[in-house]
């Protein structure tokens, strides 16, 4: 007689689910958390490091700083080796500079708003009144020659011809 595979809850199910070497570090702090629904704290972690130790702790990508806390906040100690805390040290640098990129990106586009909203009211003063305009503009590109060396010996051979 064929044996009949079991009938798994849900919980169960997620338990089975090892993940892969491809995993990344979310997948194994997910996956402990479920094996903790299923078989307690000592016996998630006994599962889990030998999981890990098959196919986690080779991948880069299964590492980072936030799931080194997590364990160690189960009991398990997953950063030993130089070359795993120089792993967790390259990322931590690359969560750090990941924030000043998405930063840098808003104020960019803050940066972008402001000088299209500027653009927007030289634009409808021009048109609105174009005498001032026109006597902005002549202020302006006098001080550009003045900020240029070449700007100043012109400037100055200008006012130096007799009138």
């Amino acid at each position: 007689m064929p044996l009949k595979a079991p009938n798994l809850t849900r919980e169960q199910k997620l338990c089975a689910n090892v993940p892969n070497k491809f995993a990344n570090a979310t997948k194994w702090a997910q996956w402990h958390t479920d094996l903790k629904n299923c078989f307690g704290k000592e016996g998630a972690n006994s599962l889990w490091v030998q999981a890990w130790n098959a196919y986690g702790s080779s991948s880069p990508s299964a590492k980072n700083s936030n799931l080194v806390q997590y364990m160690s906040s189960q009991g398990v100690n997953i950063s030993d080796s130089l070359g795993d805390k120089a792993v967790l040290f390259g990322s931590g640098i690359s969560s750090f500079f990941g924030g000043y990129a998405k930063f840098g990106r808003a104020m960019t586009f803050l940066l972008a708003g402001g000088i299209s909203v500027a653009f927007l009211i030289l634009l409808y003063n021009i048109v609105a009144n174009p005498e001032k305009a026109k006597q902005s503009l002549g202020v302006i590109t006098e001080g550009a020659m003045l900020a240029t060396p070449q700007g100043r010996i012109a400037s100055g051979a200008t006012k130096a011809l007799p009138q």
